[in-house]
């Protein structure tokens, strides 16, 4: 008999309880691998979007134009940000005043950190799935190695010997189990602290973002107040 099994024929020839760990392992696996692929050319795309939506939004001069750039730019975190902070807007009434100007900002800084919290749930979607993959997956690893284990010394009891045409299948599905765990476990952990780290990082600058929104908002009622000023005098 040929000593050197194919990995694959190890598996197939494992017992039902190898057989549904690595089940659950390749179930994570493929989960793992599915988010962390689709994440990255996600963040990606959303990366170049808000450097297009930043920079054109660079060059407005008043808070009335970014209606504008917002109907005519794709799909974008910025993007999304600035369309709440005009549906906010879109719900003041009356004449702006030196008083009121204070109550407006607030409102609009309290649109800014709900859209913020919103974008940052989105992109932390699925990031549990990572995180539970990467702790569970070296135990469902380990219980293989146990139950492998179990099994060569239950067959050395069996045939009163420990040779290893024995002890080798149970050897293996010990092996084999530890080695899925670990194969699951480093993408989903790297994948995991990649986009956590990515999703702070966006995180910080939509709210430099939204200061700017702000700021170009604050200015065109402090003009808007000065003009009614000159008028009145």
């Amino acid at each position: 008999m040929n000593n050197t099994v194919p990995i694959l024929q190890m598996i197939t020839q494992s017992d039902i309880v190898t057989m549904i760990i690595l089940g659950i392992l390749a179930f994570m696996s493929l989960g793992s691998w599915g988010i962390i692929i689709v994440k990255f050319f996600k963040h990606k795309s959303n990366l170049r979007a808000n450097a297009k939506f930043f920079k054109d939004f660079c060059k407005l001069k008043h808070f009335s134009e970014l209606q504008k750039l917002c109907t005519v730019s794709s799909d974008s975190a910025l993007r999304l940000l600035s369309v709440e902070v005009l549906n906010e807007v879109s719900k003041f009434k009356g004449k702006v005043t030196y008083e009121s100007i204070q109550h407006r900002s607030s409102l609009l800084e309290d649109a800014i950190q709900r859209s913020i919290e919103g974008i940052r749930m989105g992109e932390d979607r699925y990031l549990t799935f990572l995180a539970t993959s990467s702790n569970l997956a070296p135990f469902f690893g380990l219980l293989g190695t146990v139950w492998g284990i179990m099994i060569a010394f239950f067959q050395i009891g069996h045939h009163g010997s420990a040779d290893l045409t024995v002890v080798a299948p149970g050897i293996a599905m010990a092996l084999i189990t530890t080695v899925a765990g670990l194969v699951v476990a480093i993408p989903a952990s790297a994948g995991y602290n990649y986009f956590t780290s990515k999703n702070g990082s966006n995180e910080t600058s939509y709210y430099n973002f939204g200061s700017q929104v702000l700021s170009l908002f604050k200015r065109g009622d402090m003009l808007a107040v000065e003009g009614v000023a000159e008028e009145e005098a």
